[in-house]
């Protein structure tokens, strides 16, 4: 998706510290984003804390590889691959989206729908980046919430690769999405699938439940 928001560019390098006990952890237990250590976290919630793979990138070598072992990519009946959360997930937890960093004309058609763009005319392209996680985020339907917000002030250049910070508003169950506005409204949500010739539906099921809008109308029972 085409997502543009107006933030703060924070450029980076890669910490040559080794990890230690001494690493400040958010309230979520994963490293500060800035901080040069792998935000990553285990299926039991230890932080790796490993220095950073590459500049602007909060994710160590092992992990830019494999994407954050706390969530998991499946298999959606009409969405093809969404994100979903591999444990229960506090409030605040954060993961970023990243990939190389292009300009527009260096983005090709396909990889622009999923492309970020961080203006200045710069693009993260994440589609070459397969631990790159927030690339199969579904966008929550009509009925639903989105699990994922920006994070203030996180997008991040670093030379070859970009990143673009988000945080869970509130508590996420283990198996349910991990769902993101494509856009920055819901009326820019439908505006990307109108282009598509897609119907923007909810995207909840019974084995990957969605976050739903408190004036939802309860799911209907099969």
């Amino acid at each position: 998706m085409v997502a543009k928001r107006k933030s703060i560019t924070r450029s980076a390098g890669v910490s040559k510290k080794a990890p230690g006990k001494d690493v400040k952890l958010t309230k979520a237990g994963q490293p500060f984003l800035s901080c040069g250590r792998c935000i990553c976290t285990t299926l039991k919630g230890h932080a790796c804390c490993k220095p950073v793979g590459a500049p602007a990138v909060p994710y160590c070598k092992d992990h830019m590889r494999s994407g954050d072992p706390s969530f998991r990519v499946v298999k959606h009946p009409k969405a093809g691959k969404i994100l979903v959360a591999a444990r229960d997930l506090p409030r605040g937890y954060r993961v970023s989206l990243w990939g190389l960093l292009k300009r527009k004309k260096d983005v090709t058609a396909k990889a622009m729908e999923w492309a970020f763009d961080i203006t200045g005319g710069w693009f993260i392209d994440p589609t070459k980046c397969h631990g790159s996680l927030v690339q199969f985020c579904p966008c929550p339907g009509p009925n639903e919430a989105a699990a994922l917000n920006v994070l203030a002030d996180s997008m991040c250049k670093g030379g070859k690769y970009g990143s673009w910070g988000f945080i869970l508003g509130q508590p996420l169950p283990k198996n349910w999405q991990v769902t993101l506005q494509y856009g920055n409204t819901g009326k820019e949500s439908e505006q990307f699938f109108k282009e598509r010739g897609i119907d923007r539906l909810d995207v909840g099921t019974t084995s990957h439940p969605a976050l739903r809008r408190k004036d939802a109308p309860p799911v209907k029972k099969h």
